[in-house]
């Protein structure tokens, strides 16, 4: 079902998802491939799959973004494509959340990925 500006209400969002996610508070921003738009914000939990974040704007469903996903294990920045899932209004909040699932990950960016994922499997419980 589809709600205003484009959001999406799944039931069972948890039950499409291949890859297992883990709460991470990483510094991200995105941009509009589109819009001119930049939106410094933090990830909530991420997968070899994707990222959930805050964002100070909408984020209709299918909108490209580029992404500079900067992970706490080195000073190392990924630059990563992607594309908007879903996203929802957060109540009592000018922010939404916002779901992004990675685009055309290179084997470098996934197994650096992979490695940052593994890490954190013994420090942090899965969503």
């Amino acid at each position: 079902m589809t709600g205003p500006l484009g959001q999406v209400y799944t039931k069972n969002m948890e039950e499409r998802r291949h890859s297992q996610r883990f709460r991470a508070y990483l510094p991200v921003r995105m941009h509009g491939v589109t819009t001119p738009q930049v939106v410094e914000t933090l990830t909530k939990d991420i997968s070899l799959e994707g990222i959930q974040c805050l964002s100070t704007i909408p984020c209709p469903v299918t909108s490209e973004v580029s992404l500079e996903l900067a992970l706490s294990t080195s000073n190392e920045v990924l630059e990563l494509r992607g594309r908007t899932a879903w996203f929802r209004m957060i109540p009592h909040s000018d922010q939404f959340d916002v779901g992004i699932a990675f685009c055309d990950l290179s084997s470098q960016n996934k197994r650096r990925l992979s490695v940052y994922i593994d890490h954190l499997t013994g420090h942090l419980a899965a969503v």
